[in-house]
C-alpha cells in the first residue's frame, strides 16, 4: 500500500464518479467528493488516527466513511469499492477524463450504445447514430474525437508528478533493504520529462542477489516480469512498469549515467569516451581500471564539464560542456517566493493564511495571492467588491509584522478582444497581476496571438500565465505564435510563466529556452489551489532546467526589495 491519504482520496473520488455514472444519489456523490477533497488536502496522515471515532472528526468523513477507511487501512481493500468496480469498470470511469464526456453523457452512451472503454467510445463517436443524442452536433463530435485521441496517447505514459510520487515511495522502501547504500531514479523521470513511460531505479549494494530477491517481495510489487542476478522488472500496484538495476558502488556512476539517457546524448558521450580508449557495455562506460563510481568522474575523464540530467537531450549541451559554456541552472533553493497561488476567495481549498503559512515554511520572503477575476465564473472569480474585501484580509495579515510579505494579486482573464477582466483603475491597485487565457481556446492563431500580445502591452500586467493553455494528455495548446508572444514580452518587459502544475508545465522547456535566449524574464510558480500544491514547484524548476533557465532569468529569485523594484519599473 502506498500513501494512505492519496489512496483513500483516489478511491473516494472514483466511487463518486461511479455513483454519478449510475445515476445514483446526488447527496452520496457530493459526500464522497467532499471527503476526497478534504483528505487530499490534509497535512496529517490517516495512519495517525487511532480509530473510527477519530477519523469521523475529519470534515466530510462521517461514521460510514470512517469505517471504510479503517477497513482499507487494515486489509488493503474496501468491499464497497470492489463491488462498485464490478458495476462500473475502471476503463469506463477513465473516459470522464476526456473533454466533453461528463457523467450524464457517459450514462447515455452506456445505456444506448453499450460503451465500456475507449475503443467502444471511438466506434460510437464515429457512428452516425451518435446524432440521436439531444444536443449532439458535428462540432461536439469533433471535439470529443480529438480529446479521445489525446487521452489515448496520454494513457501510454504517466505524468511527471505521478511518476515522481511513485518513485519516491519506491526509493524509500528500497533504501530499507539491508545492504543497500544508494538508490536513485534514472531515465526520463530523472531528466524531468513532462511524461514518463516507465520508472528506472539504480541501486548500489554489494549483496546484489539478496537485494534483488528482497525487491520481489516489497509492498509496491504487483507482478514480477523478469529477474536476473542483478536486475528485476516489475509491475507496481499502480500498473507502472519499473526496472531495477543493482550494481556494486564502484559501478554506480557508470550505471546511473547509462540509464539516465537520453539515448542520443549517450550515443555521443560513448563516441567521445571511445576516443579516450574507454569501453561501454550493458552497465555503462568503463576505463582500463574499471567502471566509475560517480557520473562527475565520467564527464571529467572525457574532458567535459558535468552535464545536469535535465539537459541530456543532445540539443547542444555536449558542445557547451566541452567549451565551458554550460549555464548555471536554476535550483529550487534559489526561489524567494511564489507569484501565482489561489485561496478560498475563489476556487482554492486553502485560506490565505494557510497559503501564507505554507509559503513561510518553504522559506519564502513573499507570496502573491492571485485569485480569479469575475469572468472565471466556474472558478468563483471575484467581483470588485469581493476583491477589496480580500485586500483588507491581505493588509491585516501584513500588518501582523511577519517575515513574509503577502502580495495582493489576481489572475486576470484575458478576454477574447485582448482586454482584461478588471478595468485599469483596479489593476493599478494590485501588487501583482498575472494575465491568463481561460476561454475561447479555438480562436485562429493570428487572433489568439493578437489577443495575448494585447494583454502583455497593458502596463498593469506583470506576467503571462500558462502561456499556451495546454493540459498534458487532456487538451492541446491553443494556436498562438509563441515567437511573437516572446518578442512582445521582451519589448514590454513582461515575464512569462512556467506553471508547475503537472497538467500544464507551461511554458514547456523549448519555449522557455527560446524566451530566456531573448532576454525575457520568467516566473516559476505553482498555480496552487491548496497548500500541498506549493510543493509542486520542483516540477516547474525541472522544466526550467530542461529549458536552460538560469537563476538570473527568474523574477521570483529576487529578494522582496528587488522584486518590488522590478514591479515598479519593468513596464516603463
Amino acid at each position: 500500500m502506498g500513501n494512505l491519504n492519496y489512496e483513500i482520496s483516489r478511491i473516494f473520488a472514483r466511487i463518486a464518479d461511479s455513483i454519478e455514472i449510475l445515476d445514483g444519489n446526488g447527496f452520496k456523490v457530493n459526500a464522497y467528493r467532499k471527503a476526497s477533497r478534504n483528505i487530499s488536502s490534509m497535512s496529517i496522515s490517516l495512519e495517525e488516527f487511532k480509530n473510527e471515532k477519530e477519523l469521523s472528526s475529519i470534515p466530510g468523513v462521517g461514521k460510514d466513511l470512517s469505517k471504510k477507511i479503517m477497513e482499507y487501512r487494515s486489509t488493503g481493500e474496501m468491499a464497497y469499492y470492489e463491488e462498485i468496480k464490478k458495476l462500473v469498470p475502471d476503463k469506463l470511469v477513465e473516459l470522464l477524463e476526456i473533454r466533453g464526456v461528463g457523467p450524464k453523457f457517459l450514462r447515455v452512451l452506456v445505456k444506448k450504445f453499450g460503451v465500456t472503454d475507449i475503443e467502444s467510445l471511438k466506434k460510437t463517436i464515429d457512428s452516425p447514430d451518435i446524432l440521436q443524442i439531444a444536443g449532439m452536433g458535428r462540432k461536439k463530435i469533433e471535439q470529443i474525437s480529438r480529446s479521445a485521441r489525446i487521452f489515448e496517447a496520454g494513457k501510454k505514459r504517466i505524468s511527471l508528478t505521478e511518476a515522481h510520487t511513485l518513485a519516491t515511495a519506491i526509493k524509500e522502501e528500497t533504501e530499507k533493504i539491508p545492504g543497500v547504500t544508494k538508490v536513485q531514479s534514472a531515465g526520463s523521470l530523472r531528466r524531468m520529462n513532462e511524461t514518463v513511460e516507465n520508472i528506472s531505479i539504480i541501486v548500489a549494494a554489494e549483496n546484489k542477489i539478496e537485494v534483488v530477491e528482497q525487491l520481489t517481495s516489497l509492498g509496491f510489487v504487483k507482478e514480477v516480469l523478469k529477474k536476473t542476478e542483478n536486475s528485476i522488472q516489475v509491475v507496481t500496484e499502480h500498473g507502472v512498469k519499473t526496472d531495477f538495476l543493482v550494481v556494486e558502488f564502484s559501478c554506480y556512476g557508470s550505471a546511473l549515467q547509462n540509464f539516465t539517457g537520453s539515448h542520443s546524448h549517450n550515443v555521443k558521450i560513448r563516441e567521445i569516451a571511445a576516443t579516450k580508449g574507454f569501453e561501454t557495455d550493458s552497465i555503462g562506460i568503463r576505463n582500463k581500471t574499471g567502471y566509475f563510481s560517480s557520473e562527475e568522474k565520467i564527464y571529467e575523464s572525457i574532458g567535459l564539464d558535468y552535464i545536469p540530467p535535465e539537459m541530456r537531450e543532445d540539443i547542444g549541451e555536449i558542445e557547451a560542456a566541452s567549451n565551458g559554456e554550460l549555464p548555471r541552472l536554476l535550483e529550487t533553493g534559489d526561489l524567494r517566493g511564489d507569484l501565482h497561488v489561489h485561496s478560498t476567495w475563489s476556487d482554492g481549498a486553502s485560506t490565505i493564511r494557510q497559503m501564507v503559512d505554507k509559503a513561510a515554511s518553504l522559506g519564502y520572503e513573499y507570496v502573491a495571492i492571485t485569485d480569479h477575476s469575475p469572468s472565471s465564473r466556474i472558478a468563483n472569480g471575484l467581483s470588485t467588491r469581493k476583491l477589496w474585501q480580500k485586500k483588507e484580509e491581505v493588509e491585516k495579515i501584513n500588518a501582523e509584522g511577519r517575515e513574509i510579505r503577502v502580495l495582493m494579486g489576481s489572475e486576470v482573464d484575458i478576454l477574447p478582444d485582448g482586454s482584461l477582466d478588471y478595468p485599469d483603475e483596479i489593476l493599478r491597485e494590485l501588487d501583482f497581476v498575472v494575465a491568463s487565457v481561460h476561454s475561447s481556446f479555438s480562436m485562429k492563431e493570428d487572433e489568439m496571438t493578437e489577443r495575448i500580445c494585447g494583454a502583455l502591452k497593458n502596463p498593469n500586467v506583470d506576467a503571462l500565465g500558462h502561456p499556451t493553455g495546454r493540459l498534458i494528455g487532456h487538451r492541446e495548446p491553443y494556436q498562438v505564435n509563441m515567437d511573437a508572444v516572446i518578442e512582445t514580452a521582451k519589448s514590454y518587459g513582461k515575464a512569462l510563466e512556467i506553471n508547475s502544475s503537472y497538467r500544464r508545465l507551461d511554458l514547456k522547456d523549448a519555449h522557455a529556452r527560446k524566451a530566456v535566449s531573448k532576454g525575457v524574464k520568467i516566473i516559476v510558480s505553482t498555480d496552487s489551489h491548496r497548500i500541498q500544491h506549493m510543493e509542486r514547484i520542483i516540477f516547474g524548476v525541472g522544466t526550467a532546467r530542461r529549458g536552460w533557465v538560469k537563476k538570473t532569468d527568474v523574477v521570483n529569485t529576487y529578494s522582496l526589495d528587488e522584486l518590488l523594484k522590478w514591479l515598479a519599473n519593468h513596464d516603463l
